[in-house]
């Protein structure tokens, strides 16, 4: 009552409180005569009309909403209930509370009613549950239904950030600039997807590239695998960003002065947020609890997974077909990641065929193991192949290092294209050929 009445004083404030962080619909309202008069004055904006009693109960005449808004008389009386509309926003933000409150009580009611129906799947019912509270959660800074005028104003804003950073990526830097030229970084709500051959080197590099993103612009990672301990990650990323053989490191064999490095980049590292679950065969349901767990816990900006092949379903699909299995995980990763508002990177194995094709084959969309589902679902893949050039390489490289070829096969916002890269085996490091790391 005490926010309608401050709409209706002041001319400005409905402006005011759309530029607002409350995201408040008429739904939001307990009484149902409020959820009507916030109807007729979001009419009445959309129109370019003025705001005020006159203005609304023309409009809920005309729209014979009149007597469900409680009549003439009822809104009349709004104005008498505050001399000022100073409190705008601290009223939009009661009614908001309020609202979600009652969402809540609404979500936690049909849970014990579903648990006392003895489900078959109490998994699927925690994730409906989680996922539902989540939705609440997140309800609080943001809405489905968006005006084109917000999206605008967010691109106009961005275009005149870029125009006085030029040069910069506007989404999360992989750590290698050859590569961040042509996808722009990995970007928010994009599933992102690695796929490559065993040993090829796929792990490695997007170790490496969370990693990068840590130490070097300080992003909040998150990591499943499902494949190695957290020690063992660890330990490769430990080794990886000091130059230290890990075959050697295992053995004890280093030199004072590699224990030093690798202690100084164990400190570097240590004031890093990386957050890890190496739970193996994680379940689609699990890793989604926990990626929206690590989020609201850690504020992780980006998640890797390794690999989604891996990641297993639930009770109700073991019986299906492999294919539809993976399609459901893949369409379950792209949901998590537009869910998050994160990039979500995948790891991913290619079948056999590309062997079959010979040695020098490059990989093409439709290698990609198990379902075609991961090549439409993913916005960005990048494909990890041997370079045809390695021979010449070696000739002037140890036997510890190789070229590889980082093929962009999808793009969705930008172009495709390839970038040669090293990778050293011994340290499990990605490096540009050209050694044009983003600084």
């Amino acid at each position: 009552m005490h926010l309608l009445a401050s709409i209706l004083i002041d001319p400005d404030s409905f402006d005011k409180l759309l530029s607002a962080s409350i995201d408040l619909n008429n739904d939001d309202f307990y009484d149902k005569r409020h959820k009507f008069i916030y109807m007729a004055i979001e009419q009445l904006n959309k129109k370019h009309k003025p705001i005020d009693i006159v203005t609304l109960t023309d409009e809920l005449n005309n729209s014979k909403l009149i007597d469900k808004a409680g009549g003439v008389e009822y809104i009349s009386t709004l104005l008498d209930k505050l001399p000022t509309s100073e409190n705008l926003e601290h009223y939009a933000e009661i009614v908001k509370s309020k609202s979600l409150l009652r969402k809540l009580i609404f979500i936690c009611n049909s849970t014990i009613t579903k648990c006392f129906d003895n489900p078959s799947d109490v998994n699927q019912l925690i994730d409906e549950a989680e996922k539902n509270i989540f939705d609440v959660n997140i309800e609080k800074i943001s809405s489905s239904l968006i005006p084109i005028k917000k999206s605008l104003s967010i691109i106009i804003d961005q275009v005149g950030k870029r125009s006085n950073s030029i040069g910069e990526i506007s989404g999360i830097p992989s750590g290698y600039y050859d590569l961040d030229q042509l996808t722009d970084g990995f970007h928010n709500s994009e599933l992102i997807v690695i796929a490559a051959r065993p040993s090829m080197g796929k792990t490695s590099l997007a170790l490496n590239m969370a990693s990068k993103s840590a130490l070097k612009h300080n992003k909040k990672i998150g990591v499943f695998s499902s494949e190695m301990n957290q020690i063992s990650i660890v330990e490769r990323m430990l080794c990886s960003e000091a130059s230290i053989d890990q075959t050697r490191f295992r053995k004890g064999l280093l030199k004072t002065d590699e224990i030093e490095k690798l202690i100084r980049e164990a400190e570097r590292l240590y004031e890093t947020v990386i957050i890890f679950d190496d739970t193996p065969n994680i379940s689609i349901l699990e890793l989604r609890s926990k990626a929206r767990r690590m989020v609201l816990d850690f504020g992780i900006e980006i998640v890797f997974i390794d690999y989604l092949q891996l990641v297993t379903v639930d009770d109700s699909m073991r019986r299906s077909p492999r294919h539809e299995q993976i399609a459901y995980v893949s369409r379950s990763l792209k949901a998590l990641a537009r869910e998050l508002n994160i990039p979500v990177v995948a790891l991913a194995q290619l079948n056999r065929d590309i062997e079959a094709r010979g040695e020098e084959a490059r990989p093409r969309l439709s290698d990609l193991k198990d379902s075609g589902s991961i090549e439409q679902d993913a916005d960005l893949i990048l494909f990890i192949s041997k370079a045809k050039t390695n021979s010449e390489y070696a000739e002037n490289e140890d036997t510890n290092s190789e070229l590889r070829e980082i093929i962009i096969g999808k793009n969705r916002m930008g172009p495709t294209g390839l970038i040669n890269m090293v990778f050293k085996k011994n340290y499990t490091r990605f490096e540009l050929l050209k050694k044009e790391e983003m600084a």
